[in-house]
């Protein structure tokens, strides 16, 4: 019996020896492209290198003392770090962060930073439950500088503490970088000392200064923006001492001040206005004396009884 075998078509083996080609081909691309992937360099990664910075004392003056340098652990509640690349519009701050005095590296921060040239500022502060602001202010601005502002929780007027600032420029190079800095105050103070007892109907004091900032320029440790500032105290009659706090404005060495009187109705009880106080970083202004020498005003509340007429005048009737 005669047996056939099936051979196939010439068109079905050209077809297969064409997938047989592609599947050999495919494989080959995607391992040309998975190389060429491969091949594509990263960008490169600007090497760090670790650095150390520590507050190692605090430059001040006590009232009625001469100059000496305090632990930052005595001085301050607070100290704010911040670390720039730059000045101007294109700075990158690469580093910042606030420390509370009750943190265990209180004064020593240590962080990795590229090499070459940064731009530190540190500020310490004593008391109050806001943290300042750092702004880079471009170089074509008004003030060419890193400036802080106050905020706080609870008011919404900038409050100035006491505030001790440091700035330099600092050259980060392979091996051990490691920065010992001091701190040096920033402010002026202006102390109203009373001789006599405040009246029991004042309730507050208001003082009114200008030729002062609550904003600090870090880089020239003086006030970059003029304010005319009230600052207000709640007060009673055990009370006899206010202390203000401002940052003097670059080539200013005086100021006006003005503290007026309230009661709990905002009427002015009394009111002294002093020209050209004398003012000074690290340095405090005092000045005593009797507010109410020439007598507390008093002011008498008026009673106004009010009626209310509540009968109605008739009835406007409409049918639908």
């Amino acid at each position: 019996m005669a047996q056939f075998t099936m051979r196939p078509s010439s068109a079905l083996m050209k077809k297969q020896r064409v997938l047989f080609a592609v599947s050999l081909v495919v494989p080959m691309l995607l391992a040309s492209c998975q190389y060429r992937l491969h091949e594509i360099p990263a960008p490169d990664e600007p090497e760090k290198v670790p650095v150390k910075i520590s507050v190692k004392s605090i430059e001040q003056i006590p009232f009625g003392s001469f100059a000496t340098k305090a632990s930052v652990q005595e001085t301050c509640t607070k100290l704010s770090y911040a670390v720039y690349s730059d000045l101007g519009d294109d700075s990158k701050e690469e580093f910042s962060v606030t420390q509370n005095s009750t943190d265990s590296v209180f004064g020593v921060i240590s962080l990795n930073l590229s090499l070459g040239r940064h731009y530190i500022a540190v500020v310490g502060q004593n008391g109050g439950d806001g943290n300042p602001k750092f702004k880079n202010q471009a170089p074509n601005s008004t003030y060419d500088s890193y400036s802080i502002r106050y905020s706080s929780n609870n008011t919404a007027t900038p409050k100035v503490l006491d505030t001790f600032h440091y700035y330099a420029v600092i050259d980060v190079v392979r091996g051990e970088n490691e920065f010992q800095i001091n701190l040096s105050r920033s402010v002026a103070m202006f102390r109203l000392k009373l001789t006599e007892t405040i009246p029991s109907q004042v309730k507050q004091l208001v003082c009114t200064y200008n030729n002062c900032s609550y904003t600090l320029d870090v880089i020239n440790g003086c006030g970059c923006i003029s304010n005319v500032k009230p600052e207000v105290f709640d007060v009673d009659s055990s009370m006899d001492t206010f202390d203000i706090y401002t940052f003097p404005m670059k080539g200013k060495s005086k100021m006006n001040m003005k503290v007026t009187a309230l009661d709990e109705y905002n009427n002015t009880l009394a009111e002294m206005d002093w020209k050209d106080v004398p003012i000074q970083a690290n340095m405090i202004t005092q000045y005593t004396g009797d507010l109410f020498q020439n007598g507390c005003k008093e002011y008498s509340q008026a009673e106004f009884p009010i009626t209310v007429n509540n009968e109605w005048s008739g009835t406007d009737n409409h049918q639908f």
